[in-house]
């Protein structure tokens, strides 16, 4: 008696195997009875093998190499289970849809890793694995590598192999492409010497086949949930019917703009429900038809609201959804925009416009009886404004003279310190020529050279006062600030009547460069060190510390300390005033000039006592990037 057959297995997609429309495996024991079955299967079915005990359709040429019944029984069934795994789905989200493949192939493969990368931006999914816990992390992370390195290249039958010096096996690694994209890709590997099998290499295939359509689904799925957040969320009426005009959905700001309470509300109606009386005609006769025949219409309307049956004027997009796969008109949406608000708005606009009218009429009235009153009064302003400008040029006349007498006065003080050098040299210079010997003459060519750079100098500061009197364009470019610093300290050292002092230098690294007068910033350096040097005349110790810092993008500080007696509190309210000094025989003008110096770069001089003696003067100039923006 022949067997009954042993699986009659149709599938959806045939073609994911060998074409054919349905797969049949049959089972006899009479040879006889296997041939008269085969020659019953279909026309496309009919090219078949005769096995001892067996006989199966061609269509599955890889069976051909499982004699044993069971294993072939194991691998349909372990087919059945891959292509049934759609079906569960429905609820899952992609990394459990791709866990459950994973884990499918992991068993039936009896493999010792499963690893999917599906490396799409879109799937926030990078990679999944399943492997045996005693595998050696290395060889998966070896694996990874390479796939990541050549994945690209790895198709059908294509695989590697990785090393285990540990264990002395080596891991057998075959590859499937899973089809979202030319890097996404499934891999497995076993330490068996003969993986992949024919058998099991289909079901690899058959894994990256569904890891892609749990991709597709996943991304399907995501597109109608990012649709239906951009319909629900939307201020907008939007809608969507059948071709007969049936209601079938509605968003919440559409429900709510027309007086709806619930989406169901809206399904018991139809399109013309939603439009006023007055529109239903021409929407019947004339929008629909239009819509349904060229695709769109886009105009004004006014819809009904349920709750209080007034109409609502509406900006109305109205278009027809076709079927991409047979371009055949599906539904009639509708993404539509309430013009309640700018209605009341124009209307509020023209109730403005009409009563600002009415108020500039009136303010014309007021504003030409107050143009009267001003001609009345303007011959007493003339009056005023001829003894105001009698008054103002007299004033101009005095601070002239004044400002001359300072001038001159700045002028005598500055100018009288490269004179004392310029003689203190020349005197020097006088005693040394005296002498025969050549060392003499040379250190009297260098005081002489240091005579003529005060000459020099002293002309310099005579041409600033022209520019003072005489604007002019000030000469301004990046300087080197800490050499500035350097020349300006030893040129007051070199010149100055009293001992020396311990100079400490403090420069911030950040502030290198300054965009300023050379000669006037070296100016102001020179007297706030000598007022220095002269405050500690009397004392043992003498320290003066020249430091600087970036105080911002734009800005750096200068600050000249000494240690000496500091200011005392008579002189500290006028310390900046013309002709106020402490020193006996000070004229009371290199601070005004310094500060005068100073404001003209943008910055501020101030000047500090501190508690324990002391007294700290500060500057600010601008920076190199100043320079640059100018």
């Amino acid at each position: 008696m022949t067997k009954p057959p042993l699986i009659i297995l149709d599938v959806s997609n045939p073609a994911a195997f060998s074409g054919t429309d349905s797969i049949i495996i049959l089972e006899y024991t009479d040879e006889d009875t296997a041939m008269r079955a085969a020659r019953k299967l279909p026309a496309s079915q009919n090219r078949y093998q005769i096995h001892p005990g067996r006989c199966e359709a061609s269509a599955m040429p890889w069976t051909d190499a499982l004699a044993d019944p069971d294993e072939l029984r194991r691998c349909m069934r372990d087919v059945v289970a891959l292509s049934m795994l759609p079906k569960a789905w429905r609820n899952y989200d992609l990394r459990r849809m791709c866990d459950s493949i994973a884990g499918a192939l992991f068993t039936m493969l009896r493999a010792d890793f499963v690893l999917i990368m599906p490396q799409n931006h879109d799937t926030h999914l990078t990679e999944l694995l399943r492997c045996d816990p005693d595998l050696d992390p290395a060889s998966v992370d070896h694996v990874r590598a390479v796939l990541k390195r050549e994945r690209a290249t790895f198709g059908d039958d294509q695989g590697f192999i990785v090393a285990n010096g540990s264990s002395g096996r080596s891991l057998q690694v075959a590859t499937a492409p899973i089809g979202l994209s030319e890097y996404a890709v499934l891999a497995a590997g076993s330490f068996r010497a003969a993986f992949p099998t024919k058998a099991e290499r289909l079901l690899l295939t058959i894994g990256a086949n569904q890891a892609a359509i749990a991709f597709q689904h996943w991304l399907g799925d995501a597109d109608k949930r990012r649709f239906t957040m951009l319909a629900q969320r939307s201020t907008d009426f939007i809608g969507i019917a059948s071709l007969s005009g049936h209601i079938q959905y509605v968003n919440p700001a559409g429900l709510q703009s027309v007086g709806l309470a619930t989406p169901d509300d809206a399904l018991r109606l139809r399109v013309l429900d939603f439009v006023s009386r007055e529109n239903r005609q021409v929407v019947r006769k004339t929008i629909w038809p239009l819509v349904l025949r060229t695709g769109q219409w886009k105009g004004e309307l006014d819809l009904v609201h349920f709750g209080s049956g007034l109409p609502i004027p509406f900006l109305v997009d109205c278009f027809r959804i076709d079927d991409p796969r047979t371009g055949q008109p599906m539904n009639v949406a509708t993404v539509s925009r309430d013009l309640s608000l700018e209605t009341h708005a124009e209307a509020e606009s023209r109730h403005l416009n009409e009563t600002l009218e009415r108020r500039v009429e009136q303010r014309t009235i007021e504003l030409a009886a107050a143009h009267k009153k001003l001609m009345a009064e303007q011959f007493e302003r003339e009056q005023s404004d001829l003894r105001f400008r009698t008054l103002r040029d007299e004033m101009f006349r005095m601070a002239r003279f004044t400002a001359a007498g300072h001038m001159a006065a700045s002028i005598a003080h500055e100018i009288s310190q490269p004179l004392t050098a310029i003689i203190n040299s020349m005197n020097a210079t006088k005693r040394l020529l005296n002498r025969t010997d050549r060392a003499s003459l040379a250190i009297a060519q260098g005081v002489a050279s240091e005579a003529a750079a005060e000459a020099l100098r002293a002309s310099e500061i005579l041409r600033r006062h022209r520019q003072f009197v005489r604007p002019e364009e000030k000469e301004r470019r990046i300087e080197a600030l800490s050499l500035m610093i350097e020349e300006a300290s030893e040129l007051a050292l070199g010149s100055a009547a009293s001992p020396g002092a311990n100079l400490k230098f403090e420069l911030d690294a950040r502030a290198t460069h300054a965009f300023v007068s050379r000669v006037q910033i070296q100016q102001v350096l020179v007297n706030l060190i000598r007022n220095a040097l002269e405050a500690m005349a009397d004392q043992e110790q003498r320290e003066i510390t020249l430091a600087t810092r970036v105080v911002d993008d734009r800005m750096i500080e200068v600050t000249v300390a000494d240690i000496g007696p500091g200011i005392s509190e008579d002189i500290a309210c006028r310390l900046f005033e013309p002709f106020v000094s402490s020193k006996h025989n000070g004229m009371g003008l290199g601070l005004p000039i310094s500060r005068w110096i100073i404001e003209t770069h943008g910055g501020q001089l101030t000047a500090e006592s501190k508690a324990g003696g002391g007294t700290s003067f500060r500057f600010t100039i601008p920076s190199e990037g100043v320079g640059d923006a100018n």
